[in-house]
């Protein structure tokens, strides 16, 4: 923890960066005015770079849904599970400061292209070979190592195309597209896919999303290196230069907490992917191959937690919205240990007739209580996640923001590999109730740790250029 928190410089560049302002692309400087008050799907460009977002995670989550069932099929252990969302830490921490320089010293259009036309070359691959566990964890670690250049190559390009005054707004919006992808990818057309043809039909189907993902990047503005900032004055060693977005964020109090935020959040979802199946199983009484219905109210949730970002942010800010709802989500998780306890209060103490109403329903009335827990489950991390990526872009230097962003990745990897692994072996040794109730209660301890650290004095960091 010490050299999480450890005192430092802050990121050194010249006077020049710390005073002029983001030079955005000619046309979007001067459309700022315009799309003030309107949607910024309104926008082309934007628009453009929403649906591409919009494919490539709906491809990556039936991807990532069906290698997972193939895990379940060929395993049936959950340490299995546990290795296999392992398997989205280890890229970030190997390869996330790497690929944060690369985002910040080259073309992000051109990464974005380049990265999509690497993933159909990857599918056309999976198509060619039999299914296998080797096989499985060797593609998952594929697809997260390009997803360490992609994901900051995306957001950087977002904040070079957005005013800084809307990244509330445009990163709301983005994860609309999440949510909607993980509808599509994970409920719809993964599910459905499956059971048409198998693994196979989702491998062509995810390459197919992911090569059309690639024609519309093609379709986005080009911004000069000279206008997006990423020219660095001097030349400096690649150690100094991959340390540049790691001496910002623990030089500013607000993204570090923002950070440490989302990465709790993280930590908590990837913890939830291990035990839902067993959860499903061993306490909701049903098959695991019903974990997308029972949790499918998340997604509204989601939905609303983005409608709601905003307006909070304006209301109470993005810090408090952040801190606040991180505590809402950890009680969520934790609730889930309960639901049958909950069950017998609210029917038997309350009466509410949750019998008559589940019964309407054609569902258990402990699934019932699990879908409602799920909504406010959604809202809450969604609002952490928009808040926390605002909150960095808007203080980032737009020189190092890549660099940032890719911090962000590894110090959510870092910390979640450990509790991602320790789930599922707890879960076989203690059970999923106890694991559950636990990963609510760190989840809390750990916010209120993360945001005293965050308050340590520190040195002043530099403003966003």
């Amino acid at each position: 923890m010490g050299g999480i928190f450890g005192s430092s410089g802050t990121v050194d560049l010249p006077a020049e960066h710390r005073t002029r302002r983001l030079r955005l692309p000619k046309n979007a400087r001067n459309r700022r005015p315009q799309v003030k008050e309107s949607s910024l799907l309104d926008d082309a460009d934007f628009r453009m770079l929403w649906l591409s977002r919009l494919l490539s995670q709906t491809a990556q989550g039936a991807l990532l849904y069906a290698l997972l069932i193939l895990v379940v099929d060929l395993s049936n252990r959950s340490f299995y599970n546990s290795l296999f969302v392992a398997c989205s830490n280890i890229p970030s921490i190997a390869f996330g400061l790497p690929a944060g320089l690369v985002v910040d010293s080259l073309s992000r259009k051109h990464l974005l292209v380049m990265l999509n036309g690497f993933r159909f070359v990857f599918m056309l691959f999976l198509i060619a070979s039999e299914p296998s566990l080797t096989g499985v964890f060797a593609a998952t670690l594929g697809i997260w190592i390009i997803h360490q250049f992609y994901s900051p190559s995306e957001a950087s390009m977002l904040a070079d195309m957005v005013p800084s005054d809307r990244y509330t707004s445009a990163q709301s919006l983005f994860n609309l597209a999440l949510t909607i992808s993980q509808a599509l990818g994970l409920v719809l057309l993964a599910p459905l896919m499956l059971r048409l043809g198998g693994p196979e039909l989702v491998f062509v189907m995810v390459g197919a999303l992911w090569l059309v993902a690639g024609a519309l990047t093609i379709l986005l503005p080009s911004i000069p290196l000279e206008q997006s900032a990423t020219r660095r004055p001097r030349r400096r060693g690649l150690i100094e230069s991959l340390g540049d977005g790691w001496r910002f964020v623990r030089g500013d109090r607000p993204t570090l907490e923002a950070i440490l935020d989302d990465v709790l959040v993280s930590v908590g979802m990837s913890s939830l992917v291990v035990i839902i199946p067993f959860y499903l199983e061993r306490v909701l009484g049903t098959s695991k191959e019903n974990t997308v219905f029972v949790f499918a109210p998340a997604a509204l949730g989601l939905v609303i937690g983005l409608r709601m970002a905003p307006f909070l942010a304006r209301v109470i800010g993005e810090r408090y919205s952040a801190s606040l709802s991180l505590a809402g989500f950890a009680f969520c998780i934790f609730s889930l240990g309960f639901v049958e306890q909950a069950y017998r209060f609210l029917n038997d103490v309350l009466r509410i007739p949750l019998n008559q109403i589940t019964d309407w329903l054609a569902i258990s009335p402990l699934i019932f209580l699990a879908m409602l827990i799920s909504i406010p489950a959604g809202i809450t991390s969604s609002i952490v996640n928009v808040a926390a990526r605002s909150i960095l872009l808007q203080r980032s230097p737009s020189s190092v923001r890549g660099q940032v962003i890719a911090t962000q990745g590894l110090i959510g990897n870092v910390f979640g590999l450990v509790p991602t692994l320790l789930a599922g072996i707890a879960t076989d040794i203690f059970g999923v109730v106890p694991v559950a109730v636990a990963l609510g209660v760190l989840i809390l301890i750990a916010g209120g740790v993360a945001h005293g650290a965050g308050r340590r004095p520190a040195p002043q960091a530099l403003p966003a250029t």
